[in-house]
């Protein structure tokens, strides 16, 4: 974990606040975000943990028209043979089934762009927990195999659950809105020195990139609290 300096509000009523940069389609993502809460239950600071979700987008190239098969993209891509990319599902599967959660190999993928685009309109109109609810149970569904971030009639739908109106909605979607502020978010990551996701931000001052281990997450969110605890002692 590094140091980053990024200006934080500390008068916010959760002990320490979590950016994490992160794609709806990212299974490491889903697998950090795991560990992660499972080390806020551990360390018993479920209620002082604040979790927001911020955009950037795994593969940016991928088609805005098309969808394939996640193991067929990454093959197709050239990022690791077919068989290499099976092993890696197979891995990623029984970590996620040690920590309780489900993972079905075999999943849509194409550009996420305009999820990203629909929590950043669901940020600005009801405020970033909100827009970070909306994008993890959409990320748990479609690792769980209960929900497709690709048919747009349910991003929408549960946007407007979220209490987005649908036209918001579906202008985001489109793209004819709040493309700007994926574009910010993306950036401020490489300005932290992201190079892929998850990567986290604690309290806007300390970075940790990629899934760490549960133990890790613990101990950092440790040290975190007292010292978040120590300086409004001083205040």
């Amino acid at each position: 974990m590094s140091q980053a300096s990024v200006p934080t509000d500390d008068s916010t009523s959760p002990l320490i606040t979590v950016d994490v940069w992160t794609d709806v389609v990212c299974p490491w993502c889903y697998i950090g975000e795991s560990r992660l809460h499972d080390a806020i239950e551990a360390e018993g600071l479920t209620d002082q943990v604040r979790l927001r979700a911020r955009s950037f987008e795994l593969v940016p190239t991928a088609a805005t028209d098309s969808v394939k098969d996640n193991v067929a993209l990454m093959v197709d891509s050239g990022w690791m043979p077919e068989e290499k990319v099976h092993e890696m599902e197979a891995q990623l599967q029984e970590m996620a089934r040690e920590m309780g959660r489900e993972y079905v190999i075999g999943r849509p993928m194409a550009n996420t762009r305009g999820v990203h685009r629909v929590m950043q309109a669901l940020g600005e109109a009801r405020g970033p927990d909100a827009a970070t609810t909306f994008f993890m149970e959409l990320q748990r569904g479609y690792f769980a195999g209960i929900a497709n971030p690709f048919e747009t009639e349910a991003v929408i739908a549960r946007a407007v659950g979220a209490g987005l109106d649908e036209q918001v909605a579906r202008a985001a979607h489109a793209g004819q809105t709040h493309d700007e502020q994926v574009e910010s978010e993306v950036r401020e990551a490489a300005s932290l020195g992201a190079r892929g996701v998850p990567f986290f931000l604690f309290n806007g001052k300390y970075t940790a990139p990629g899934a760490l281990p549960t133990e890790a997450f613990r101990q950092a969110l440790r040290q975190i609290a007292d010292e978040a605890q120590g300086e409004r002692a001083q205040a």
